[in-house]
């Protein structure tokens, strides 16, 4: 018993093919050559050792080889090992014909043999398909074979394929509330700001469009309002505060910002300082209602009067003139005067017009003239100025007093009201004023004269001079210059 190793043959296209094969013979020597020596006497060839095979050839393995042969030759398939055997038998029966047998097989195979080429095996259609392909103009990618949809992540890049796997580029995809863009490559902007239609936008890491949001970089910080668009050289307003977005879109910070004829400042984290004091450079600022600076201005608070200049700056240890007379405020700022009696009482008596509307030449005219100048007894020891007689707040005392009776003056003893300071004698003149219905003709009365004239027609003196004592001090130190102060708060 033998093993015998021969190819077998099959046609692939143009090509012939052989697969080697491992094969056990038994030598059965007497029955070959019994059957070889029949056509010994013939000098046909034995075609019955070639043998034809047309088998499919599309699974082939991998120890497949082509055998390629002349044009003549390619209809026949060889057996190798049959033909070899089948002439090792015919040596053995007869020499002569051996001999034409031997020729004829050779003159056969001849022609077939030929060089010999490997076969790779052909890969699968659909398993090739892997990768970036391009149809039609339009990109696909593949995997295992099937076209990639949706939003997908290829190489550390993000793309978009929509449900027939075609990639968008220059593309806007809105999906679960939130706005992508694809650009012209087709990657995914991350990170990233986008400029169009006038507008700038910034998409985050995520790929998501800022809509409604804060941005922080290059230390500035941006908002992106609705829609995604930046706002720039615009205000935003939220959490009772306003803010100023430049005109590149970075937020005002501890700066100042001019329009419409006003300066602003806008504080630490861009708040807009309203009705508030700033300090800087040696001075102080105002900036009231809106943010407004106040500029060329009178402000009135805490029961004082200040004044901003025209660079905005509190005027202090100054004299200035607004074409009214001359106003002089201290160190801190609060109006007052030279004489010191009046500065005592200034604020108070302009306070009177801003809260009851009693003309503060009339309050500070009287004051003068009832307490000689703040050095009568009952204004120097209990801060009456006024003379006004009854209690305040449970405080008075008993003073002796001329009145006026039948054209001749008696000294009697009354009862006068007593105050902490002289704030609160001016305070209680206003009030003593409104809260009497007789004197109720002086509400709002922005002349001085007339004033003058209704207060002693009124009842609060009983001198027939005491009109014209009035008007004289108010001409004398000009106090109506007080007057425009108050008209201005």
């Amino acid at each position: 018993m033998s093993v015998y190793k021969h190819y077998k043959m099959f046609k692939k296209g143009k090509n012939w093919c052989c697969m080697a094969i491992a094969t056990l013979s038994v030598a059965m020597g007497a029955l070959s050559i019994s059957q070889h020596n029949v056509n010994a006497d013939t000098t046909e060839t034995d075609t019955s050792s070639i043998s034809t095979n047309t088998e499919d050839t599309q699974n082939s393995s991998e120890n497949t080889v082509t055998l390629t042969t002349s044009a003549q030759s390619q209809d026949s398939q060889v057996d190798a090992t049959d033909m070899a055997k089948s002439t090792e038998k015919a040596n053995t029966t007869n020499d002569s014909h051996n001999q034409n047998v031997e020729d004829s097989t050779q003159s056969q195979i001849q022609p077939s043999i030929a060089s010999y080429v490997a076969v790779s095996p052909k890969a699968n259609d659909s398993a090739s398909q892997n990768g970036w392909q391009t149809t039609d103009g339009s990109s696909y990618y593949y995997r295992n074979g099937q076209r990639l949809t949706g939003q997908q992540n290829i190489d550390g890049k993000d793309y978009y394929f929509n449900d027939q796997g075609q990639q968008q580029k220059d593309y806007f995809l809105n999906q679960n509330n939130h706005t992508y863009y694809f650009q012209a490559d087709g990657t995914r902007l991350n990170d990233g700001f986008y400029n169009n239609w006038g507008h700038t936008y910034y998409f985050q890491k995520d790929g998501s469009r800022l809509d409604n949001g804060f941005y922080n970089n290059w230390g500035h910080t941006y908002y992106f309002g609705e829609g995604g668009v930046r706002l720039d050289d615009g205000f935003y307003n939220n959490w009772g505060h306003t803010y100023y977005f430049q005109k590149d879109g970075s937020r005002l910070d501890n700066g100042f910002y001019n329009n419409w004829g006003h300066t602003y400042y806008f504080g630490e984290g861009g708040v807009r300082l309203d009705n508030g004091f700033y300090n800087n450079w040696g001075h102080t600022y105002y900036f009231g209602e809106g943010g407004v600076r106040l500029d060329n201005s009178f402000y009135n608070n805490w029961g004082k009067v200040y004044y901003f200049g025209s660079d905005g700056a509190l005027v202090q240890n100054q004299t200035i003139n607004l074409g009214y007379g001359d106003l002089t405020f201290d160190g801190q700022g609060q109006l007052t005067s030279n004489n010191a009696f009046i500065g005592s009482i200034v604020n108070g008596a302009i306070q009177g017009w801003t809260q009851h509307q009693i003309l503060p030449s009339l309050t500070l005219a009287q004051a003068i003239l009832e307490s000689a100048w703040g050095k009568s007894t009952l204004a120097s020891t209990y801060h009456n100025l006024f003379g006004i007689k009854g209690s305040y707040n449970g405080m008075s005392v008993n003073m002796p007093t001329y009145e006026e009776y039948g054209g001749r003056m008696v000294l009697i003893n009354d009862a006068f009201r007593r105050y902490p300071d002289n704030n609160a004698s001016v305070q209680d003149h206003t009030d003593f004023l409104i809260r009497n219905s007789r004197y109720h003709n002086l509400i709002g009365v922005r002349d001085a004269n007339t004033a003058t004239y209704l207060i002693r027609a009124d009842g609060y003196a009983t001198a027939s001079t005491y009109t014209s004592s009035l008007r004289n001090v108010i001409n004398t130190y000009d106090l109506t210059r007080y007057d425009k102060v108050a008209f201005s708060l």
